[in-house]
């Protein structure tokens, strides 16, 4: 299993992070290589799902994220099905004026060995940099709200 964890200092509040950070509708506004979004009655909250449309290297493809826990205001933990199987982990800690934001994902890409190298040539630099880039989105747009 890969673990990538990225964190971003945000001037804001947690409400304020969270109107974006657990509000899936907002999501293709800034987690990048998000197409589309579509929860279900229940998420964010504990056993509620989220169906994402990905688009990354030019494939789209399909995972379905499950809140496995929430604390709002501390952390969020999404169990992730699909092409990507594995866990985000969204913490929050406060951090001078602001919050720092920090998503640790572990996951594990199918086709065994060949899934393996793929991941090492390719996806683990693809994730880390969809990661950075999502963090960076979400500091710029609460910054700017």
């Amino acid at each position: 299993m890969a673990r990538i964890e990225k964190s971003v200092t945000i001037n804001a509040d947690t409400n304020q992070i969270d109107a974006y950070a657990i509000n899936a509708p907002t999501w293709p506004q800034w987690v990048a290589g998000i197409e589309s979004v579509h929860p279900d009655g229940v998420f964010p909250e504990k056993g509620g799902e989220l169906k994402v449309k990905y688009k990354s290297a030019g494939m789209s493809f399909d995972v379905t994220m499950t809140t496995r826990e929430i604390v709002r205001g501390d952390h969020v933990i999404f169990d992730m099905e699909g092409m990507v199987n594995g866990s985000q982990h969204w913490q929050y800690v406060p951090d001078g004026n602001g919050i720092k934001v920090t998503c640790t994902f572990d996951y594990s890409m199918p086709g065994g060995g060949l899934g393996a190298i793929a991941d090492k040539l390719i996806v683990e630099r693809m994730n880390t940099s969809n990661i950075e880039n999502t963090l960076a989105n979400l500091k710029r747009i609460v910054e700017t709200k």
